[in-house]
């Protein structure tokens, strides 16, 4: 009820006021449209730039993390940039480190070379871009009208002051007015924000001491692999043991079974024969 009251006087005061400025307008009207037209070709000329947030991260192997750390800060804060965070940590008795830097956007390139230049070599890099160009646009347009609605509810208190004096209706667009205000330094400090991002890329840095970097396993040795032979072999070894005793029980038993009776009717043929010789 009380937004319906402000947004009714707010109408009223406008439809006066152009009534007010009309006979002007009219006299003006071409004149207007020319500026109109040439303000139009100007902005269509004039196009921003395009705004872009770029980040890096690179994980480094290095001799000393320490000593790589107090390089990199120097180097970073002579190319007018400087250090948002860092950190410090032992491990396995080695420091590692880790750092969050900002440098001009102009110098990224530049930047990444020279650290690259302080490492043994370079574990991983990758570089993102976040184009925030349209979400500047329209928060400028935002703050473009919230601040034509700013200037309209200052005209309106005034008025409101001068002919009303009305405590309530006074209070209701002082209220209007400042969450106008609010809203308005909200998306400013969005802006601003965007802004400093864009100017500013950002770097994120790990540093590992080249003895960490090593691996345990040395390159080569494929411990799984082997798992995979020795179970092979043992499978192989186990199929050619049950293949011999099939073939012994199924095959040459028998026949050596075969054979010994054979070899004992021949013998007791040969005894029947010739009994002298076989006693």
């Amino acid at each position: 009820m009380k937004r319906t009251i402000v947004m009714m006087l707010l109408i009223v005061f406008a439809c006066k006021k152009s009534e007010r400025v009309a006979a002007g307008l009219a006299t003006a009207d071409l004149e207007q449209q020319a500026v109109a037209t040439r303000n139009g070709v100007a902005a269509v000329q004039a196009q921003p730039a395009r705004m872009i947030i770029r980040t890096a991260s690179v994980s480094l192997v290095v001799r000393d993390a320490g000593d790589a750390l107090n390089r990199l800060t120097a180097m970073i804060e002579s190319r007018n940039g400087y250090v948002a965070e860092s950190k410090q940590w032992k491990e396995r008795d080695q420091v590692r480190a880790s750092a969050t830097v900002r440098v001009p956007s102009g110098q990224l390139s530049q930047a990444l070379a020279a650290i690259r230049g302080l490492a043994i070599r370079v574990e991983s890099e990758n570089i993102s871009a976040d184009d925030v160009s349209q979400e500047y646009t329209d928060l400028d347009a935002q703050v473009r009208n919230l601040q034509a609605t700013e200037t309209e509810l200052r005209e309106l208190l005034k008025t409101v002051r001068q002919r009303t004096q009305k405590a309530s209706e006074i209070l209701e667009v002082f209220n209007e007015l400042t969450k106008t205000r609010g809203e308005i330094d909200r998306i400013q400090g969005r802006m601003k924000y965007l802004s400093q991002l864009t100017s500013l890329s950002t770097i994120n840095l790990e540093l590992i001491p080249d003895v960490l970097a090593k691996p345990v396993i040395e390159p080569g040795w494929q411990p799984v692999a082997t798992v995979k032979q020795a179970s092979r072999s043992l499978v192989k070894a186990m199929q050619f043991l049950t293949d011999a005793s099939i073939w012994i029980g199924l095959y040459l038993l028998p026949l050596g079974l075969l054979f010994a009776m054979f070899g004992l009717v021949i013998r007791a043929i040969v005894i029947r024969l010739h009994p002298q010789r076989s006693a």
